[in-house]
Order: C-alpha cells, then structure tokens, then sequence
C-alpha cells in the first residue's frame, strides 16, 4: 500500500524546513457548503484546529493502487478527559455539499494521550478512487487544500464542531495513474436519480 499521507507529511517537512524565524500567521479557508473558519499557519502550514472538547491532531490518508485505486482516510483526535464524545463524524467540506467520510462511536476506554487527555485513531472505510466518486472528488479539483469537518457528539447530546484544512495537492498523483483511474459518472448520476424518484 502506498501511503498517501507520506506525502502530505514530506510537503509539511519541506515547508518546516523553510527560512528560520518564519513569523506565524493566521489563513482563513471557506468550505464547499460556505462556512468560513480560521487556523493559525505554522511555518506556512495549517495548524491544528482545536477546542474545548478536541484536537484534531491527524487528518491523512493512504492509497492502494495494487488493484483499483482507492483512498483509506485516517484520523486522529486528542479529547479533554472531561468531554470524550459519543460519537464522531468526519465530513469531507471541499467541493460543494458536504460528503461523509465516517461516522463512528468513539471506544468508552482509550489510550492516554498525556494529563487529562486520551487519544482516538481510526480509519475510514476505502473510497474508490475514479470519476465520479463523490468521496474522492476532492482529488480531482485544482484547490490547494482539503478541507474537514468534525462534528462530535457528547453525551449530554450536545455537539462540538471543528474544521481542518491540509495541503493535498494531487495533480501528479492523478496524472501518474492515468487510465488506470475508472469512471464511475454513469454510475452516480444512476444513482442519483433513483435517489429521486418517490
């Protein structure tokens, strides 16, 4: 499996290995469904989003093209031990109208992730990458960051939301695999379509 996230991390590394003293900043980014949010640049990088509840501390990706194309996102989130969600979902907000990526029940006991603090790790299910998949659109469009929502539910039912942006370019990727990639347009807007019908 090639890992995907390599790259994104070897990106952060070349742009963390810029001129010293590089002064801090914050972006401001808009989500395909128009909710604007800001994150502080560090060394020229979105930092991490954060919260009362969360961190959002890994939001990567690997890929497999043994066989047909497909992504595997991956995640991981640092709770408050006072506020450990119920649930999860994570939400790709690039493009247009938002796209899950997983919504899964976050485990009763997790891995300490230093005073006061747990960490939660996980993948998604694999999303195919071809023409056509909403869940890997993303990687077809021209925009120089990915962008993330993560809504968590606590368990007095209310909600904690946070919004991540990673520099995930991949032009060359998609370049590199070329005709390898299938087309599933036909497919979706099938779907689509069945999905309005009474």
């Amino acid at each position: 499996m090639h890992r995907a996230m390599a790259l994104g991390m070897m990106i952060a590394g070349l742009a963390m290995a810029g001129p010293a003293g590089a002064q801090d900043t914050e972006s401001s980014f808009v989500t395909g469904d128009g909710i604007r949010f800001s994150l502080p640049l560090v060394n020229g990088m979105p930092g991490r989003a954060e919260n009362e509840v969360m961190t959002w501390e890994l939001a990567g990706f690997d890929t497999d093209i043994q066989a047909a194309p497909q992504l595997i996102d991956r995640f991981v989130f640092v709770f408050r031990s006072n506020a450990v969600p119920r649930r999860l979902r994570i939400e790709d907000v690039t493009l247009g109208a938002p796209v899950l990526i997983a919504d899964v029940a976050v485990p009763e006991k997790l891995p300490s992730a230093g005073f006061r603090r747990s960490r939660f790790e996980f993948r998604a299910a694999p999303c195919a990458i071809a023409h056509g998949e909403p869940c890997s659109a993303w990687m077809f469009g021209e925009q120089p960051h990915r962008l993330y929502r993560a809504t968590a539910t606590l368990e007095d039912g209310s909600t904690s939301v946070l919004h991540q942006a990673e520099p995930y370019q991949m032009a060359a990727f998609i370049a590199r695999l070329g005709d390898r990639i299938p087309d599933h347009r036909g497919e979706s807007q099938q779907r689509t379509a069945q999905g309005e019908q009474p």
